[in-house]
């Protein structure tokens, strides 16, 4: 399979594997809304922010560091081999830290945000720490392998898993059983993986050595990603702080839908991280470039068009769904939809700075925006509640897509096609003009559904033809 092929399918194999997990997951918070509340979907929703934060510090990086450097090694299945062991060995001694952590520390973070539920809630996953830490490893070594078909039916494994638990258990237990299906579907997908893929023999051959290596290189993304994490979580851990728990469910509905249009974006940079390493350490600049422009105007198309999905049907979706209780979270969503819209844009490409060594970027982008976050989060959440924390999150969301611009530009150079961005600007202005000024005298599913069939004809208009064949060729058509 050609490389441009290859890259296709994978990119194809991981939205697949994305839209799964999410239509498995989206159930979950449907079920935690309308049976349990707003207030217990927002003690969820800060257990899991929790448990994520936590995640990310404790594995100091090493998932990244194993997806770059098992790229780098290609053709080199020794140094593949160790990097495998030390990705495994070190995934069980961090879960076990992990866990003691959260378990002594509960009642700590149960009294910060005046939720006293939190602690016992806090124990009960700290069982899951050890099995999700060696899960997200091996995922890693799955992607830095470029299996993404393998990793694509772990990510639904562990979707269904999920649900499938969460329902069994959430009608009896309540939010104690949502939180305990996290726990065992957690074992349950480190079990599938370690019984159906087959991995390199474990080892201690220069175990400390690379281990050494791969936190040299993890702890600066892992400053980049904890940077990240205060973008994309600073606003509910101060909504959490300064408002209720049913304030931090409704706006953690409008966060959910807002950052669903992330899914193609995501899913892409699963395979440009290892694709852009492979192609910097055999000095292919012109595919990087390609890759780059690619990648960042189909996934503009992409969020557009869902946008403005979520703007023209999204009040009616939300209290449909999940009751009029959480309409308030209709504002907010639009607010943060410019956002993730924005962002979403780099988002395809946003581990190139990684990929080509630039590792001071890494994590300056990011802290400059997160910075920007925090300040105006505690500003406007105070005055302007759960809208507030829309607006600061989106104009740090915008902080940064300025500077990963300006710095693929400057460093890298990258041509961005910012006459190209700009016309789809404008074409998007008039769409939504034209729904918003006749909204009112036309019924506006069907106004919606023409303005969105009509984004869709001229964006297929953009597309270069080649890419059109390449396309098409792929899937047989």
């Amino acid at each position: 399979m050609s490389e441009i092929k290859k890259f296709i399918s994978d990119v194809g194999v991981t939205f697949f594997s994305s839209l799964m997990a999410v239509l498995i997951a989206f159930p979950i918070n449907v079920l935690l809304g309308r049976y349990l509340g707003a207030s217990d979907l927002g003690l969820y929703k800060m257990v899991n922010t929790i448990f994520s934060t936590l995640i990310l510090f404790i594995t100091f990086g090493i998932p990244a560091s194993v997806i770059k450097y098992l790229a780098e090694f290609s053709g080199d299945s020794k140094k593949q081999q160790e990097v495998v062991s030390s990705c495994v060995i070190t995934s069980l001694v961090l879960g076990i830290i992990s866990f003691l952590f959260t378990y002594l520390t509960s009642d700590l973070f149960a009294s910060f945000f005046g939720m006293p539920q939190l602690s016992v809630l806090l124990k009960m996953l700290s069982f899951a720490y050890p099995f999700y830490i060696l899960t997200s490893m091996l995922l890693s070594v799955l992607n830095g392998f470029r299996e993404m078909t393998k990793n694509a039916w772990s990510t639904i494994v562990q979707s269904l898993s999920l649900f499938i638990i969460t329902f069994l258990l959430l009608f009896t237990y309540g939010i104690e059983g949502a939180v305990l299906a996290i726990v065992i579907s957690s074992i349950c997908t480190s079990i599938f993986m370690m019984l159906t893929y087959r991995l390199p023999r474990i080892s201690w051959v220069n175990y400390f050595q690379l281990t050494k290596k791969m936190i040299s290189f993890g702890s600066i993304t892992l400053f980049s990603n904890a940077v990240n994490l205060i973008n994309y979580q600073a606003d509910v851990l101060l909504i959490g702080y300064f408002l209720s728990s049913r304030e931090l469910g409704v706006y953690s509905v409008s966060v959910m839908f807002a950052k669903i249009i992330w899914i193609l974006p995501d899913s892409i940079q699963k395979i440009t991280f290892p694709l852009i390493s492979e192609f910097y350490a055999k000095k292919m600049d012109d595919p990087i470039k390609i890759v780059v422009d690619r990648c960042m105007k189909y996934s503009s198309i992409f969020l557009v068009l869902s946008s403005m999905f979520f703007v023209f049907f999204g009040k009616q979706i939300i209290t449909l769904i999940f009751g009029a209780e959480f309409e308030q979270a209709y504002m907010p969503l639009n607010i943060l939809l410019v956002g993730t819209v924005l962002f979403g844009i780099t988002k395809s490409v946003g581990s190139i700075f990684a990929s080509v060594g630039k590792l001071n970027l890494v994590y300056r982008i990011p802290l400059v925006s997160a910075i920007i976050n925090v300040i105006l989060n505690l500003i406007l959440i105070p005055i302007y509640g759960i809208n507030g924390a829309a607006i600061a999150t989106t104009v740090s969301f915008l902080v940064s897509m300025v500077l990963m611009f300006y710095f693929m530009s400057s460093l890298l150079s990258i041509n961005i096609d910012y006459g190209w961005y700009f016309r789809l600007l404008i074409q998007s202005i008039v769409i939504f003009c034209l729904y918003f000024g006749l909204s009112k005298s036309i019924n506006n599913i069907l106004l919606g559904s023409v303005l969105i069939l009509m984004q869709i004809i001229s964006s297929a208009l953009v597309i270069p033809t080649n890419d059109k064949k390449k396309v098409f060729q792929l899937i047989g058509i």
